[in-house]
C-alpha cells in the first residue's frame, strides 16, 4: 500500500504560466492595431533597445569567467553553432521575404 507522500508526488502539479508571453502576445496583438501615435510608438522602441541593452550588460556582468571555463568547451562551441545558424537564418528569412515584397 503506497504511502501518503508517495500518492502526493504522483499528484500533477498546476502548470505554471509564464505571464511575461502572455503580456507579450497581448502588446503585439495592440500594436497590431495601429492604436498609438507613430511617434509614441518611436519612443516606446527607443526604450525598450536602452531596457533590453541594460539587461543584457547586467547579465554579462554576472557572468563570472570561471564558470565559463569550468562548463568547458563545449557549451561554449554549441552557442557558437547556434549563433551562426540563428545569423544565416535570420539573414536567409530576410532574403527570401526581400525577394517577396
Amino acid at each position: 500500500m503506497p504511502s501518503s507522500k508517495q500518492s502526493a508526488t504522483k499528484q500533477k502539479s498546476a502548470i505554471t504560466i509564464p505571464w511575461f508571453a502572455v503580456f507579450f502576445i497581448v502588446v503585439a496583438g495592440f500594436n497590431s492595431f495601429d492604436l498609438l501615435p507613430a511617434a509614441l510608438v518611436h519612443q516606446l522602441i527607443t526604450l525598450d533597445t536602452i531596457l533590453l541593452a541594460m539587461a543584457m550588460a547586467a547579465l554579462g556582468l554576472t557572468t563570472h569567467i570561471s564558470a565559463i571555463r569550468q562548463a568547458g568547451i563545449k557549451p561554449i562551441l554549441l552557442a557558437s553553432i547556434l549563433f551562426v545558424w540563428l545569423v544565416v537564418g535570420g539573414a536567409l528569412i530576410n532574403h527570401f521575404v526581400g525577394m517577396w515584397i
